[in-house]
């Protein structure tokens, strides 16, 4: 674990303004961590209370972004913007809320008719698409498999799937293995992402 708040594992959003920190207890990326762990504790809470309406729409990844943050950043919630936002992760700024939204109606469309047998490769290539738009400051890749668990338990008796325990810990190998099938589904090869999941959940 790395001890500078701004220094982040391979694979993560830079990190490199912390301008909207709301805690200046929080000094370390370990208390980081910890703190924005508490907090998505509570948003995982409000899933559980149900009335998420629609999964599948850029209010719903706001609110939801929002919920696992909003004790930690100021920014919770808050789309990527040209201004004062990172133009060298994700899709430029300017594109981020067309783009999201793409990916919310393509994939709304796509479960309406997929077989619940398929349930890890749609999975996969979900989250994927989520992460490829890296919507947010940070946080993407825990608000991305969250949104994922919550479509599982939004329209579905299936329980959330299992996701890598070490996937903060740069030294991780899950980590290692979780950002080489991303890396690998940017060249749309999804199948590496569905084996580490198939993996995971059998």
């Amino acid at each position: 674990m790395t001890d500078k708040i701004t220094d982040q594992p391979d694979g993560a959003t830079p990190l490199d303004d912390i301008s909207g920190l709301l805690r200046d207890e929080i000094t370390t990326r370990e208390q980081l961590n910890a703190a924005e762990t508490v907090n998505i504790l509570s948003a995982e809470d409000w899933i559980e209370g149900g009335h998420l309406g629609d999964v599948f729409t850029v209010g719903f990844y706001m609110k939801l972004h929002k919920r696992m943050y909003v004790e930690v950043w100021q920014w919770a919630g808050t789309l990527r913007s040209v201004t004062g936002a990172r133009s060298n992760i994700g899709v430029a700024p300017e594109m981020v809320p067309m783009e999201l939204g793409r990916v919310a109606m393509d994939y709304n469309k796509e479960w309406e008719t997929h077989d619940q047998e398929s349930l890890i490769p749609f999975i996969a290539s979900y989250h994927h698409a989520l992460i490829r738009v890296q919507p947010f400051n940070n946080g993407n890749g825990r608000w991305a498999r969250l949104a994922c668990d919550v479509v599982i338990k939004r329209l579905t008796k299936i329980k959330p799937i299992t996701w890598a325990t070490d996937t903060l810990n740069a030294d991780s190998d899950e980590r290692k293995q979780y950002i080489a099938a991303l890396k690998r589904a940017d060249d749309f090869d999804y199948q590496p992402l569905i084996d580490y999941l198939k993996e995971l959940n059998t």
